[in-house]
């Protein structure tokens, strides 16, 4: 059967969008029984980001931080990092004027709203890279046999075909597997090659969270007033109890029938349980729900305003450094193996890579980062003149384990002058080349300065004569 054939005639073969029901944010229109589905979850993901604070806001945060850095290719037996003209394909993706920002923006939107992005190199050489939309991307796999039994699945395609009614966006056509980047940073556990999105866990926390904004709003707006209680003063018949129940519920409960006027037929006591957001709870109610929320994303509160620093208990480059290296930096990694398939002429013994080095709200890291660099260096120079051989320095520093150290195979040469152990640091605090000169001391004499300096004591005067001396004085 030809793959077209197959396409058409979604009964016949296997497509991506089969597979679970997490999958189903990035499906285009499949077989009848999931065309009433597919839309509606389609369509929440995207009101979501539209209406959603916390949702949106994490997706920002990702997308702005992710966008800093700048791909590079990197030597995979140094690590060192170095670029080429083969690079301007992802440096200007969609035409001059566009940068790799735009690029890994648009791939982390998609991913996050839909856990897959797909991103088409055309054969066209000069044509720039398009960008897929994933909820009009079918995945087509194909099943291949293994000699002496068994078979397992393989990418062929990507289907794209915008859904019915929607003009403007040409035919359908099929894009070979080598020709698109496809990132799925989170994998689909029951699909093969789809990925899935981290707002699927948190659909209920987010309606939730919905729930409890309109109820907010409704209650601002009509002095809301919850849990009430109703009694009478007679016995009621179970029948009477269930008309009164359904008719209360239903003209008084939920978010948006919150404020309206309550009227009693006789007999009928009113008590309230409530009749305030904070006997409710409100704020940690909804803290709770947002932190639900934001767990997925791996984006910290606090980096989205909604804790303060003073009561995270922690600095921001701590809460910065954590969101580097647990969710951005895997993120990154997946992405560059992704468009990997989409650079021509990658250099041998290197791979696709990304460059942080100008992101700014990362450089508490880097420097944290050069100081263990240092003390690592300090380490092998110490080691090395300790006699001890060069690599297995190396693989003692790397491991923190002394027990790998080697003995070199030669001696190292005796020094002739003051021994280095240390890399040569500045010392603290400013100091002047030279020192400025200080004041000299006065000389001191041999004699002390009561003698007059002739090494003699005065000589002694009766009291008799002093006083004389001093009435002549006054005279």
């Amino acid at each position: 059967m030809r793959l077209l054939d197959r396409l058409v005639r979604r009964d016949a073969g296997y497509w991506e969008g089969q597979a679970s029901g997490a999958a189903v944010l990035t499906s285009s229109y499949g077989s009848p029984d999931r065309e009433a589905v597919l839309p509606q979850l389609a369509g929440w993901a995207q009101q979501v980001n539209a209406s959603d604070s916390p949702v949106f806001s994490a997706i920002l945060v990702r997308m702005m931080l992710l966008a800093e850095a700048q791909f590079q290719f990197q030597a995979k037996d140094d690590k060192h990092l170095f670029g080429n003209q083969t690079l301007a394909a992802l440096e200007r993706p969609f035409g001059p004027g566009s940068t790799s920002g735009e690029l890994i923006a648009r791939m982390e939107q998609d991913a996050s709203l839909a856990g897959n992005a797909y991103i088409w190199s055309t054969p066209d050489a000069d044509a720039p890279l398009v960008r897929l939309r994933p909820d009009w991307v079918t995945i087509v796999s194909e099943l291949v046999s293994v000699p002496g039994g068994g078979s397992y699945r393989q990418k062929v395609g990507y289907w794209h075909q915008p859904p019915q009614g929607v003009t403007g966006h040409g035919a359908p056509f099929m894009a070979p597997a080598d020709e698109v980047a496809h990132w799925h940073p989170i994998p689909d556990p029951a699909a093969d090659f789809r990925g899935m999105s981290w707002l699927t866990p948190v659909m209920r926390d987010v309606t939730a969270d919905d729930a409890m904004t309109r109820y907010k709003i409704r209650y601002l707006s009509n002095n809301a007033t919850p849990n009430i209680i109703i009694k009478y003063a007679q016995k009621l018949q179970p029948a009477t109890i269930d008309a009164i129940r359904d008719r209360m519920t239903a003209r008084y409960g939920g978010p948006d029938n919150a404020g309206k006027t309550l009227v009693l037929d006789q007999g009928a006591d009113l008590t309230l349980a409530g009749n305030s957001l904070s006997q409710m709870d409100f704020s940690n109610v909804s803290v709770d729900g947002v932190q639900r929320i934001l767990a997925p994303s791996g984006v910290p509160a606090l980096l989205i305003g909604l804790e303060s620093i003073k009561g995270a208990g922690k600095s921001y480059e701590d809460v910065i450094r954590r969101f580097a290296d647990l969710t951005l930096r895997s993120l990154w990694r997946s992405m560059c193996a992704a468009l990997e398939e989409l650079v021509a002429d990658v250099p041998a013994g290197a791979r696709l890579w990304y460059d942080t080095g100008a992101i700014a709200a990362l450089q508490q890291g880097e420097q944290v980062r050069a100081q263990v660099a240092l003390i690592h260096g300090q380490a092998l120079l110490a080691y090395q003149q300790a006699g001890y051989d060069k690599m297995s320095a190396v693989a003692a520093v790397q491991a923190g384990d002394v027990s790998l150290l080697k003995p070199a195979a030669a001696p190292p040469p005796v020094p002739t002058g003051n021994v280095q152990h240390m890399l040569p640091q500045t010392s603290p605090g400013a100091t002047a080349d030279p020192l400025p000169p200080s004041t000299p001391r006065l000389p001191t004499g041999s004699t002390s300065p009561g003698d007059g300096g002739n090494s003699t004591r005065p000589v002694p005067v009766a009291t008799a004569a002093r006083r004389a001396l001093n009435g002549a004085g006054h005279a």
